[in-house]
Parts: structure tokens; C-alpha cells; sequence
């Protein structure tokens, strides 16, 4: 009861704000007229949502600016008295001026304002509107990856590898200048799974489906608090005009094993309704080597493994959403969409280990693992979308619900032998069934309102309800049959309530921008283990303030100083105390113990002509969830030489960065993007009463040549280097690694057309190899995949290319989903 009146407490502050600032502006407001008009076309055809501009006709300064509605229709509101000229722009038009007119306090009708089709700069466009790969603003980096051949017929997850400041690592958790917990949006939605899962769904999502990946390293009070290392936007392909159009992809790559995807992207869009739809295939097949050599030390002597193991992976994945929006009226929008996600996979697994002392081998440990998961995610959204008035006043509504299921079933053989390999010494055979729901409700608002003056307030609310039901069965094969394992076996339920609340202002001074804002999130948190009768309730209340100030010396010179308080909250499964065996000696387990993790970002940035864009960042993260390495011992046996890997609170982390990134044209035909990051990390916490403290600096560099060769052929090369550091993930002294990609692109098919061929890493170097010490323990680790592979991919076009693109909608399912496992 107490947190509903937390909730209906954080509500009221955020509703009385906005009835304040609404009446201020109202008591304050200088209103002396109106003026309205039409845009079109020569054909008299309604120029849809064209920029217009209010000008004063004696300087043509700029008094107030406005979109035309899907009709063409424009109307400016509180405008003072005086002389004024509209101006009304639009892509591929020329631009149209009305005559000048004298505002005296009655309405002002204007007639339409006519713009006539532009061939110079349609012209123009065809021929220099071509993005570069990589472009530097000023609150983000943005990558087109539509522009790039060597991401064609890869997925979303390589393409993310080629960016600047990106790295993902040996387990696919993705990091932004050396720090890990980004946080992954599409489309303006966050996409709420687990990293695990998260890279699950790009690496299914065909890179021919992204328009842009943006970038942004310190996000406002606006998003949620979850997230210490930023926000990756992947925006993918839109459309642009009323009828209807779509593209078609297809694509097949051969490493060591074959792979192959395929998609098709439908829109259709009348003067009331847009409805858009997408589905997506993804066949994957994938080995993957890992090599382990243990040296422990224990009081009884000394026990050495020295491990082999191969798995081949195999994956099939389908993909769609659908979605339609009604426009009411010219202001406002209802919406409704539906997202699903169905995934097969399948991994074969073969590891042999050697045991001795160092000098003498003592026996040989032969295991064998058959895995089968099959995950499943089905997401509804139903949104609204309300313009208030002409000065910008807007409110949005987001309802969400979300049903994931899992069921992972696995069976795990292993046999002792001689040191010959002949004489059978034990058996173990295990399995384990793990069926895992979460259910995931959100209720979100946003509101924006316009002040004078360039000001402008944002408010919203968000509520968020989570179930996890999750069990975990464990039997061991004996004699007389399967038996139950108590031991392994655990039943986990979680439920968690956030319930949150931000206010944001913002205003532009001549060469100043400020904006600062305050969230506040409380939290309700049970998580019980129901076969070992444990409960863990908590509930706490934090605040997360930003700040952000830019300063626009000159053209040529842009400043930028922010600072936010974020947070990571641990994920839904890593929370859930289930135990899985790797091996004999080496498994996995959750910590129902774990804390959020809270980190102070801060960052300076410059940007030169924009082409030279330098960033130094500072971060102090308390409580950072790793996954550690920590000496365990096995219940039932008393075996003390197993390792469990599983994430920890670390006491502390310290990272400052620098980050150097510029574009350049050697030629016309020759154009190149270059980035640098250095890195300084530092790591302390405690394990085993063990106090660990490990740091490094680290290095970062990709450079990228685009080579424009006439008549539709263009090539490509990307080499990126990541030097040797201490990993975020694990606290493993990473040795380096780098890669080579080369590509070719062929338009066809008068441009509605594209054949893409690649080549990923060249000379297979992307190969993990590390090195970890705690306790009595020395772990050495090296692991590769199917890394090399030639790839074709074809794409076409198809339909009226100026459909007008479906809304860009941000849901309230965002920190949710990405705790999914």
C-alpha cells in the first residue's frame, strides 16, 4: 500500500508542474492574432507536412516556425502585431514566399502558397544525396548503414561491431567507449531483453533492414535511468508518400558453415491509415572452439585440466511485425502494433579435458552435451499521439504488454577414463529441464509544452509491472532410473514494480543551450525461491538528475559539457539462483544477492568544422555487475576444484576515455572515416575474501575507405584493432584483436536494385584469448568462431518510393525487455 501512495504521490507532482507552467504561459501570453493558409502544389495537391516559417518583413527574421498538416494547412497562434512574410519549404520543391502582410489583431486567411517542382535539386539529390557512413552531430553519432557494403548481408550484430566506439565481446555483451550496460533501442523503442537475448535478436535481424544506428553516450532524464554506458538507436528502413511500396531481401553467407536470411517490408499509406508490416528468416549455422587451461593449487596438491571443446550451433529464427496508425484528425494519431519473435536453437557440444598434476596425467574427463531452446516473444503496443495546439503543446501515450516464453532442455554426459583414454573409471549422465515465463505490463505518458523565450518542458510518468515464473529441474541418471536433484534443481518466482517520474527543461540562449532534468524511480522487488523457502523483498527510491550545456563559439567551433546519474539493474535470470554445468568442473549460476549498479557520467565534447569530433568522458560506477569467476565447491561431493561463473556486485569501477573521430575526402572518389578511442579502466572488488584490483588502459581504432569507381561499382574496406586490456566482462587480461573486412556493390536494375559481395575477417583474427587470476586459480582461456565468411546479398526495391514512412514510435516497454534472458 505504501508504494501506491508513492505512486499517486510522484503523479500529482508531475500533473500540478504541468497545470503551473500551462497557466503561466497562458496569463503570460501576448496573443494579438491569428494567421492560417494552405501550402500545395502547382497541381493544387496539398503539400504535406511542409516546413513553414513566419518571417518579419522588414530583416526576415525568423518569429516562429510550424509544420502543415497532412492537408497542407498551416496556422500560427499569439502573434504580436506587425509586418510579416511565410516562407514554405519542402524536399525536391522550391521554396514559396507569401506577400507581405500587415497582422493587426484580427485573423489573417493567406491565399495558398504554391511551390513548383525543383529539377536542380532533384538533381542534386540523386546525385550528392548519398550519406556519408558516418556522420558526427552534435548530441550523437549516426551511422548509415544502408551506405555500407560490407555490413550487406550481415546481421545487426556485426554491423554494430563496425562502429566507432562499439565493442562486443567473447559473449556478445555490447560496450560504448570501454564501458559496458548500453542500453539498445529500434526504432525509438527499447527493446527490453536480456544482453544474452539481445544478441540473439540481431544477430537475426538482417543489416538490410537498418537505415541509421545513432549513437548517444549521455542520455537525458527522458529515457529510463537503466543504462550506464548509453543508448544505440538502430532506426530501420522507413517509407516516404501516400500508395504503396516495399523491398525484398535475400542473402547467403559460407564461412566454415553455411548461413542465409531472407526479408520482406511492406507499407501502405492513405490520407487516413498507414499500416506497415515486416517479416524476417534467419538461418544461422555456427561452431564455436573454446580452450580452457586450469592450474589450481590447493592445499591437498596440485590439480591441472587442460580442456578442448567444440560446439555447432544451428539456429532458425522468424520474425514479423504489423502495425497500423489512424489519423484522427491533423493532430492526432492512434496507433496499434504487434511484434513477434520465434526462435529454434539447437548446439551440439564435444569437450575433452586432461587432469593431472603438472607433470603426470592422471585420467581424461570425455563429456558431451545435446541443448535444445526454443524462445519466444510476443509484444502488443497501443499508442496515442496528440498535438495540443499550434505552439508545439504534445502528449503521448504508450500501453504495453509483453509474454515471453522459454523452455531449455539439456542432457550432459560425462565419463571418466585413464590416462590412456581405455579403462572406464566413472559415469555421470544429467538433464535438466528449465521452462521460463515473463509477462511484462507498462503504462507511460510524455508531455511537452513550449514556453517563451525558446523554453521548452517535458514531464511524464511511467509504471511498470513484472512476473517471472521460472523452474528448474535437474535429475541424474542412477541404476534404478532418473532421480530427482535436489541439489540443482530450484523454483524461482520474481515480481518486480518501478514506478518513475521525470520533469526536463530546456533553453537556447544566442550561443548557449542548457537543459537539465530530474527522474525519479521507486522500485518494489520479491524475488522468492520457493523449493529452498527463501524470500528477498526490497524496496528503494532514487533519483537520477542530467545536465547539459552546448556552446556554439562559432561555425567552425562546438562545445558540449553533460552530466547524468544512471543505473543497471540486474537481469531477470541473473537474479534466479538455477545452477547449469559447462562441464564436470566449470558451471553457471544466478545471484539472487545482486544489487543495482550506480554510475556518475561525465562528459566534454568538441567538435572542429564539423570534422573533427574529440569526446573525454569520466564514469564512477558503484556496485558494477561482472560475471566472476569464483572458486566454488560442489555440494554433493565436496569437490573443491570447480569454478561457478556468475555475475557479481564489483565493490567499484573508474573509467575516463578519449575519443577521436573524423571524416575526410581524400578525393572525389575516395572518401575515409577514422576513429580512435583510449581507454583507462579500473576494476576493484573482493572474491573469496580475496581483494582483487586490476586496471589497463586500452585502444581502440577502426579506419574505413569507400572507393566510388563510376557506373554503379563502389568498393569498401574497414580494419578495426582492439588493443590488449582488462575486459569489463569477467576481469580477464584480454589479449588483443583486430580484423580486416573488404566489399563490392553493384546497382542494378536502373538503381532499384543491389548486389553486394563481402568478405569478413579476411585473415580470421578475431579470435578471444585471455588470461584470469584468483586465489589459489590461474585460468587461461582462448575462443574463436566462424568468423571468416564470404558474403552475397541482393535487395530491390519495389512500389512508389515516395510512401510517406510509418511513425516512429517509442513504446513503454524499454528497461523491461532488456532484463529478458
Amino acid at each position: 500500500m505504501k508504494s501506491f501512495y508513492k505512486v499517486l504521490i510522484l503523479s500529482g507532482i508531475v500533473a500540478g508542474t504541468i497545470t503551473s507552467v500551462h497557466a503561466q504561459s497562458q496569463n503570460g501570453a501576448t496573443s494579438k492574432g491569428e494567421i492560417a493558409g494552405k501550402v500545395t502544389r502547382t497541381t493544387n495537391a496539398p503539400v504535406e507536412f511542409a516546413t513553414v516559417t513566419l518571417l518579419r518583413a522588414k530583416d526576415s527574421v525568423l518569429v516562429k516556425g510550424v509544420l502543415a498538416d497532412i492537408a497542407g494547412k498551416y496556422a500560427f497562434e499569439g502573434v504580436p502585431g506587425g509586418r510579416y512574410i511565410v516562407a514554405a519549404a519542402n524536399m525536391g520543391l522550391k521554396k514559396g514566399f507569401s506577400q507581405p502582410f500587415t497582422l493587426n489583431g484580427s485573423p489573417v486567411n493567406l491565399p495558398a502558397i504554391v511551390l513548383g517542382e525543383d529539377a536542380r535539386n532533384l538533381k542534386a539529390v540523386d546525385v550528392t544525396g548519398k550519406r556519408p557512413f558516418i556522420e558526427q552531430k552534435a548530441d550523437k553519432m549516426v551511422v548509415n548503414v544502408e551506405n555500407s557494403i560490407v555490413a550487406a548481408g550481415g546481421t545487426a550484430l556485426e554491423v554494430l561491431q563496425q562502429s566507432p566506439g562499439i565493442q562486443v565481446d567473447k559473449d556478445d555483451n555490447i560496450s560504448m567507449r570501454g564501458k559496458n550496460g548500453v542500453i539498445i533501442m529500434i526504432d525509438g523503442k527499447v527493446s527490453n531483453m536480456s544482453p544474452q537475448d539481445i544478441a540473439m535478436l540481431l544477430k537475426n535481424m538482417p543489416s538490410s533492414n537498418i537505415d541509421q544506428l545513432e549513437l548517444i553516450a549521455n542520455p537525458s532524464a527522458k529515457y529510463d535511468a537503466a543504462g550506464n554506458a548509453g543508448i544505440i538507436n538502430i532506426k530501420l528502413k522507413k517509407n516516404s508518400n501516400y500508395g504503396t511500396n516495399g523491398s525484398v531481401n535475400l542473402g547467403y553467407a559460407q564461412g566454415t558453415l553455411p548461413k542465409a536470411n531472407g526479408g520482406l517490408n511492406l507499407n501502405y499509406r492513405s490520407k487516413k491509415v498507414n499500416v506497415y508490416g515486416s517479416y524476417n528468416y534467419n538461418f544461422n549455422r555456427n561452431f564455436e572452439f573454446l580452450k580452457i587451461y586450469r592450474d589450481n593449487n590447493e592445499a591437498s596438491g596440485r590439480t591441472v585440466f587442460d580442456q578442448i571443446s567444440n560446439i555447432d550451433k544451428k539456429s532458425r529464427y522468424h520474425g514479423a511485425k504489423v502495425g497500423l496508425d489512424y489519423f484522427l484528425n491533423k493532430n492526432h494519431t492512434v496507433g496499434v502494433m504487434f511484434d513477434m519473435g520465434d526462435n529454434k536453437w539447437a548446439g551440439d557440444g564435444i569437450s575433452n579435458t586432461n587432469i593431472g598434476n603438472g607433470v603426470k596425467l592422471d585420467s581424461i574427463l570425455n563429456t558431451t552435451s545435446d541443448n535444445d531452446q526454443r524462445w519466444k516473444r510476443q509484444s502488443y503496443n497501443f499508442n496515442y499521439k496528440g498535438k495540443l495546439d499550434t505552439a508545439g503543446k504534445e502528449l503521448n501515450i504508450d500501453l504495453d504488454y509483453s509474454r515471453n516464453t522459454e523452455r531449455s532442455d539439456n542432457v550432459l554426459y560425462s565419463n571418466y577414463k585413464d590416462a590412456v583414454g581405455e579403462a572406464m573409471l566413472r559415469q555421470d549422465v544429467t538433464r535438466a529441464h528449465q521452462p521460463s515465463i515473463i509477462n511484462i505490463k507498462t503504462f507511460k505518458l510524455d508531455y511537452t509544452h513550449p514556453l517563451r523565450h525558446n523554453d521548452k518542458f517535458e514531464a511524464g510518468v511511467k509504471f511498470s509491472w513484472v512476473d517471472s515464473d521460472n523452474n528448474s529441474r535437474f535429475d541424474s541418471l542412477r541404476k534404478s532410473g532418473w532421480e530427482y536433484d535436489a541439489n540443482r534443481s530450484n523454483y524461482f518466482i520474481y515480481k518486480e514494480n518501478v514506478n518513475a517520474a521525470y520533469i526536463n527543461y530546456s533553453r537556447q540562449f544566442k550561443k548557449l543551450g542548457v537543459q537539465a532534468g530530474l527522474r525519479a524511480e521507486q522500485s518494489n522487488v520479491t524475488g522468492t525461491s520457493v523449493t529452498i523457502k527463501k524470500v528477498n523483498d526490497i524496496t528503494y527510491l532514487n533519483f537520477f538528475p542530467s545536465v547539459f550545456f552546448s556552446y556554439n563559439a562559432s561555425k567552425d567551433h562546438q562545445w558540449g559539457v553533460s552530466y547524468s546519474r544512471r543505473l543497471q539493474r540486474p537481469s531477470y535470470d541473473d537474479l534466479n539462483p538455477f545452477e547449469f554445468y559447462i562441464d564436470r568442473y566449470t558451471k553457471g549460476a544466478g545471484n539472487p544477492n545482486l544489487r543495482p549498479q550506480f554510475s556518475n557520467n561525465f562528459d566534454l565534447t568538441y567538435t572542429f568544422k564539423s570534422f573533427l569530433t574529440a569526446a573525454v568522458g569520466y564514469s564512477h560506477t558503484k556496485d558494477m555487475l561482472s560475471r566472476i569467476l569464483e572458486p566454488s565447491v560442489d555440494e554433493a561431493t565436496g569437490d573443491t576444484t570447480i569454478v561457478t561463473y556468475k555475475y557479481m556486485n564489483v565493490a567499484k569501477k573508474d573509467n575516463v576515455n578519449l575519443n577521436l573521430s573524423a571524416p575526410y575526402e581524400i578525393t572525389k572518389w575516395w572518401k575515409t572515416f577514422n576513429t580512435v578511442s583510449v581507454f583507462y579502466n579500473r576494476f576493484q572488488t573482493e572474491v573469496k575474501g580475496e581483494v582483487l584490483d586490476r586496471s589497463s588502459g586500452g585502444f581502440f581504432g577502426q579506419t574505413q575507405h569507400t572507393f566510388t569507381l563510376g557506373k554503379g561499382y563502389t568498393t569498401e574496406a574497414i580494419f578495426w584493432y582492439n588493443s590488449r586490456q582488462v575486459a569489463g566482462e569477467g576481469l580477464f587480461e584480454m589479449e588483443p584483436m583486430y580484423a580486416l573486412n573488404l566489399g563490392f556493390q553493384k546497382q542494378i536494375l536502373k538503381k532499384k536494385g543491389t548486389i553486394k559481395l563481402n568478405v569478413q575477417d579476411v585473415f580470421q583474427t578475431q579470435r578471444f584469448r585471455g588470461n584470469y587470476h584468483v586465489t589459489n586459480r590461474d585460468i587461461a582461456l582462448k575462443t574463436g568462431w566462424d568468423s571468416r565468411q564470404v558474403r552475397l546479398n541482393f535487395s530491390y526495391r519495389f512500389g512508389n518510393s515516395n510512401v510517406k514512412e510509418a511513425r516512429n514510435r517509442k513504446t513503454g516497454l524499454e528497461d523491461e525487455l532488456n532484463r529478458v534472458k
